[in-house]
């Protein structure tokens, strides 16, 4: 007999099922199970698996391996003044591109892994699970994607990059073994092509499928089966010295590349409210190494890295 007050545990399951809909589980009286033990059910992996890494870490290592671990022969730096340089005399005024190259914009995305076959793509038969997703900022929020394009357009190297994996243990494997390029998808936002509505769009990729934008009518952005194009990209990088347009160590060869992203940010301007005469004449009136980098990571969602091959990059221009 139950004593006044206390309920039995099929009571208590019965109770549970009532109020949190779960299914009723049958007990034994003589186990002493808790609520939580009672109302715990196998669960289904949920539909995204939201990536447990940061942009900001993946974005680190992708930077540390394009400088020391890539099998081309460029080399990379980056266009990020450091707050200790900043801090000594002058202001900082004496950091410098360390070499002639071109400016590599690039824009680090996550990657979402995709687990269940009631997934969009697996549903349109366009994908198998896994598969990854990058998502894109929809433009009725962001002009981020118009704005890259527009960047690229002007003939600047341009791309996105997101990982093939999405957990710190992956991130570290690859980073431990310098395999972060060789594990990564990189897209030009000329790839993606114009966003066919202000809503939220992604890409989705995955090893031996095309590359799909999707929306309510996916399309393939790029051809053929193979989700990474790391080769293509560090080809890109090896040759780029004589395809783009370089940027000297010196402050009015950086003062025209802001006038370039300046012109852009200003065609796009009604969508920062924010933005005026006085942020753009603040902005001509900083040291221009870090104007750029708060111009590309500001109003692009970018960070940028000198490029050159290993062998050049000196003081001298190559033909």
């Amino acid at each position: 007999m139950t004593a006044p007050g206390h309920r039995s545990p099929e009571l208590l399951a019965e109770s549970l099922s009532h109020k949190t809909g779960m299914q009723k589980v049958t007990c034994n009286p003589n186990l002493n199970l808790s609520t939580a033990e009672l109302g715990r059910q196998p669960t289904k992996p949920p539909p995204i698996m939201n990536p447990d890494i940061s942009e900001f870490s993946y974005g680190y290592a992708l930077t540390e391996t394009l400088i020391t671990s890539v099998p081309h022969p460029i080399r990379a730096a980056p266009i990020f003044p450091s707050l200790i340089d900043e801090g000594k005399p002058g202001g900082g005024y004496d950091v410098k591109i360390p070499f002639v190259g071109f400016p590599l914009f690039l824009q680090f995305k996550l990657s979402h892994k995709m687990v269940r076959d009631s997934a969009f793509e697996a549903q349109r038969g366009l994908m198998t699970t896994p598969f990854y997703r990058m998502h894109l900022r929809p433009t009725k929020h962001s002009q981020q994607h118009p704005m890259l394009l527009a960047l690229e357009a002007s003939g600047v190297a341009v791309y996105y990059a997101a990982p093939h994996f999405d957990t710190p243990a992956e991130l570290n494997n690859a980073y431990i073994k310098g395999k972060v390029v060789q594990r990564s998808v990189f897209f030009r936002p000329s790839e993606i092509g114009d966003l066919p509505d202000d809503r939220a769009h992604h890409v989705t990729f995955k090893n031996g499928h095309p590359v799909y934008l999707c929306s309510d009518d996916p399309r393939i952005v790029r051809e053929g089966s193979d989700g990474t194009n790391c080769v293509e990209f560090l080809d890109d990088l090896a040759k780029g010295y004589w395809r783009y347009e370089r940027i000297l160590p010196e402050d009015e060869s950086v003062r025209s590349w802001n006038e370039r992203l300046i012109a852009i940010v200003e065609e796009h301007h009604r969508h920062f409210r924010w933005y005026d005469d006085n942020t753009v004449n603040a902005l001509r009136n900083k040291y221009p190494l870090n104007a750029l980098a708060y111009l590309a990571r500001t109003f692009f969602g970018c960070n940028v890295l000198v490029i050159a091959p290993r062998d050049e990059g000196n003081e001298k221009l190559v033909d």
